[in-house]
């Protein structure tokens, strides 16, 4: 890595040396729209239908805040350097000309909204109207690795207007099989993920093709962007069903996962179940979250403390784990991979897929 480099990260498993942090510190229930019903657990539909826009609980936040902190810790022990956003006010309601929202989300997944490749910072072009000013918790920080020679790359500003969204009950014979229509580019910077010089990236009910064109062609010559398919009819970011640890080292979910030759060669390891109670509140996703692990480095993984199985799974495929409790963050929508940014990394630009 060249010195003083602000930005550098090709991958996810290379040594991690800086790492951004969420918080969900004032985070708020987000403002409904339709297009969540394709991916939001059914329980959860008629809590954000009456409650946009209000506090989460604030015991289990308060709990999962907790738990960033303990991660944060956990990080700077293992000799990486942790950054965390700025507050800023999630209970706003906000408009534009076409739409309103009662309130924003919060800013405990960096990942979702941007991701690094290379020495490029790229803002997603995010579908889900609340969390149009998302961004600006990390805003000081991505103008600080401008000014210190990273490129950043925002992607068009979308509109979000409802010709952007399907029909509820739309035509799944004619291929409408996504929330998102090519109206305009949108997609989650975690629909991606890196393998050096390839990017692996999903269609999904928040990313559409017009995003991957753009985020293709933005990049340049030098990275591959490839689209994989998944078998996950609520699809909504890819390390959900992938999480590559190491080079040819793949873990997967054992029923989302469709095989792909860009994988021949490695060694790929369906997750097992994971063991969160039935009863443990899920707003925004399933208990698979639990194979959101975060690399450290080719031999260390982050794992959630309670999940023993995965722990035992991984300790088997040569790996140490690094055991963090982490199950109220889990409430709020992602595990270790979503609420973080892995801004720097040791290692560059290498050819890891077929």
């Amino acid at each position: 890595m060249p010195p003083r480099q602000a930005l550098n990260s090709y991958t996810e498993w290379d040594p991690l040396n800086e790492v951004v942090v969420g918080t969900l510190a004032g985070g708020v229930f987000p403002t409904w729209q339709e297009s969540m019903a394709h991916v939001v657990p059914e329980t959860a539909r008629s809590v954000f239908q009456e409650r946009g826009g209000l506090p989460f609980p604030a015991d289990h936040l308060k709990a999962a805040e907790a738990e960033l902190d303990a991660l944060a810790d956990t990080l700077t022990a293992e000799g990486v350097r942790v950054v965390r956003p700025e507050p800023v006010e999630h209970q706003r309601p906000f408009r534009t000309p076409a739409w309103e929202s009662t309130g924003g989300l919060y800013a405990g997944m960096p990942r979702d909204l941007l991701v690094v490749i290379g020495d490029i910072l790229v803002e997603a072009p995010m579908s889900w109207r609340c969390r149009y000013h998302e961004v600006d918790a990390f805003r000081s920080l991505i103008k600080s690795y401008f000014r210190r020679g990273a490129r950043w790359l925002p992607a068009p500003r979308p509109q979000l207007a409802d010709e952007l969204y399907r029909t509820p009950g739309g035509d799944l014979a004619n291929g409408d099989r996504w929330a998102v229509t090519e109206f305009e580019p949108v997609f989650d910077a975690a629909d991606f993920l890196r393998f050096g010089t390839d990017v692996v990236a999903q269609r999904s009910h928040v990313t559409n093709q017009f995003g991957i064109d753009w985020l293709r062609r933005s990049i340049g010559e030098e990275f591959t962007v490839s689209v994989i398919e998944t078998n996950d009819p609520h699809a909504m970011h890819i390390d959900a069903t992938l999480a590559p640890l190491a080079p040819g080292k793949l873990l997967v979910h054992p029923e989302r996962y469709v095989h792909s030759e860009l994988f021949d060669g490695w060694d790929i390891l369906p997750a097992p179940p994971p063991t969160l109670p039935d009863d443990w509140p899920m707003y925004f996703c399933s208990p698979w979250v639990s194979m959101n692990v975060l690399s450290l480095d080719p031999e260390t993984v982050v794992v959630e403390r309670q999940e023993k199985p995965l722990i035992e799974a991984l300790t088997d495929w040569g790996f140490r784990c690094v055991p963090v409790d982490f199950r109220h963050v889990y409430s709020f929508g992602g595990s270790f991979h979503c609420v973080t940014l892995d801004t720097v990394r040791e290692g560059g630009a290498r050819k890891y897929l077929t």
